[in-house]
């Protein structure tokens, strides 16, 4: 497992007295319950179990959860699932999302006639940078929610892991670390956390469970050692201050600094797809809609860069479907009436695209293809060479569509197979690196080759220098952005 995880300087575990549970054994099962706070970034569970194992060569932890994404409340998520894995008495932890009082009240009673632990995972207040949202909102939700775990941790003797409050510490105190966003720990436009959000959580966890300092925990994903070790420091900082009640509530935010428009090559190597003002519908699953959506990260980054554009999109993501789950009423309507300038369709079998070639070409709309890619070969059951067959396949139908019918391909897919197969070197970058790990989906690096693809074929000019929205080693984001360029060239000119 140790091929998946960037190795960070180890530092001495320091224990702590102070609140810890019975302590981590080294065969436990742990059930975890939330929605998208946990689901979400190839998961908590996951991300806690591996992270944990690495760390610990003799530690085999199992982890589960249910999907609740669409679960609200921690009342809807004492599901007949739940309580029937409670029953069966599997599991010596179980870390539950914070909710209401009462809420907490009845999955404690839950989890004790179960015979397990249970620790509050305490859940952040939505990210105070959307609009409509700010810093006085943020304070007193933070305020008002941490005054309630406190008190049911006085009620019950139950652990509360402070998440909320140490995201708000790390907003409102950012670390001394450049560039960060001023909402840095969040996917760019919403309150769900990113790869940084996700390794908080994670060391937050480990403290409360050992007592040990997470300084040293290995990561999976190339951010800067030392921003992790900021990070892991703050986090065993705050859980010792919230532990002892001595926390000091910060209310001034950082001024925001506005950004520099970003200026990118104004050279066009072919004719341009869209033009400023443009409305773009984008018809997908998650291969578009993870990590914050492909439709989201596209037109922000455009607005970010000189020359740029302003774009106006919609989209509507079949999580889980194939194309021909997609071709329905509502979305012919919307192409029919929508009159976009541009529609892109994950790709899929043929024959469903020529239906949707046909309807929006009626519509007087342009169409391009959002090409996906194989089963991340760490997971794919023939390896790499699986990944190479799923890869070709896809590239083969896709290339036969495009010379049939001259839409426009963007070989995301492809890229993809380019980028694990020749890695770029001196990254010590894990075999599935534009994957979350050990998953089917883009990461946030993922994602950025897909927006740098997309930007390539739709303007014809080289995504080299564009803006990336976390704090990955600008080298690292300019070596992946000159081989996509590499691979669109090599696909346009074939």
């Amino acid at each position: 497992m140790e091929k998946y995880f960037i190795t960070i300087i180890t530092f001495l575990l320091v224990s702590t007295v102070v609140g810890q549970t019975d302590g981590l054994g080294r065969d436990n099962s742990i059930l975890f319950v939330g929605n998208s706070k946990v689901g979400s970034e190839g998961g908590l569970h996951h991300h806690f179990r591996r992270t944990v194992n690495t760390h610990d060569s003799l530690a085999n932890l199992s982890t589960h959860w249910f999907s609740m994404y669409n679960r609200q409340t921690l009342g809807e998520m004492l599901t007949p699932e739940v309580l029937s894995r409670l029953a069966g008495k599997e599991d010596e932890y179980v870390i539950v999302q914070s909710g209401s009082i009462e809420e907490m009240h009845k999955f404690a009673s839950a989890v004790r006639d179960a015979g397990s632990q249970m620790l509050v995972l305490g859940a952040w207040a939505d990210n105070p940078f959307l609009q409509g949202n700010s810093l006085e909102t943020f304070y007193r939700e933070t305020r008002r929610r941490t005054e309630e775990w406190k008190a049911f941790e006085n009620e019950t003797g139950l652990p509360v892991i402070p998440c909320g409050l140490i995201y708000y510490d790390l907003l409102v105190n950012p670390l001394k670390f450049y560039p960060l966003r001023p909402d840095y720990l969040f996917v760019p436009g919403s309150s769900v956390q990113n790869d940084l959000g996700t390794i908080v959580n994670v060391a937050a966890i480990y403290a409360a469970m050992t007592g040990k300092s997470p300084v040293g925990l290995p990561v999976w994903d190339n951010f800067a050692p030392e921003l992790i070790q900021l990070l892991q420091e703050r986090v065993f900082n705050l859980w010792h201050q919230w532990k002892s009640g001595t926390y000091d509530w910060i209310q001034t935010m950082p001024p925001v600094v506005p950004k520099a428009l970003t200026e990118v090559s104004r050279k066009r190597h072919w004719k341009n797809l869209i033009e400023d003002g443009d409305r773009i519908l984008y018809i997908g699953n998650s291969f578009i809609g993870t990590e914050g959506g492909l439709e989201n990260h596209f037109p922000r980054l455009l607005r970010e860069i000189d020359p740029g554009l302003e774009l106006e999109t919609k989209s509507m993501i079949f999580w889980g479907q194939g194309l021909a789950r997609m071709w329905t009423d509502e979305v012919q309507e919307e192409i029919s009436n929508g009159q976009y300038d541009l529609v892109i369709v994950t790709s899929g079998p043929t024959e469903i695209l020529q239906q949707f070639r046909e309807i929006i070409e009626a519509a007087g709309s342009k169409m391009a293809i959002h090409m996906t890619w194989g089963r991340n070969p760490t997971i794919n059951d023939a390896g790499m060479q699986g990944f190479k067959r799923q890869t070709e396949d896809i590239v083969e139908k896709m290339e036969q569509f495009e010379a049939e019918t001259g839409v426009p391909v963007i070989p995301c897919g492809l890229i993809y197979y380019d980028l694990v197969a020749n890695p770029p070197p001196d990254f010590n970058l894990r075999p599935d690196w534009p994957f979350m790990v050990e998953n089917i989906h883009q990461n946030h690096l993922g994602t950025m080759a897909n927006a740098a693809a997309h930007y390539a074929v739709l303007t014809g000019r080289s995504p080299v220098g564009l803006p990336m929205w976390d704090p990955y080693p600008r080298s690292l984001i300019e070596a992946l952005q000159e081989r996509t360029w590499e691979v669109v060239e090599e696909w346009k000119n074939r």
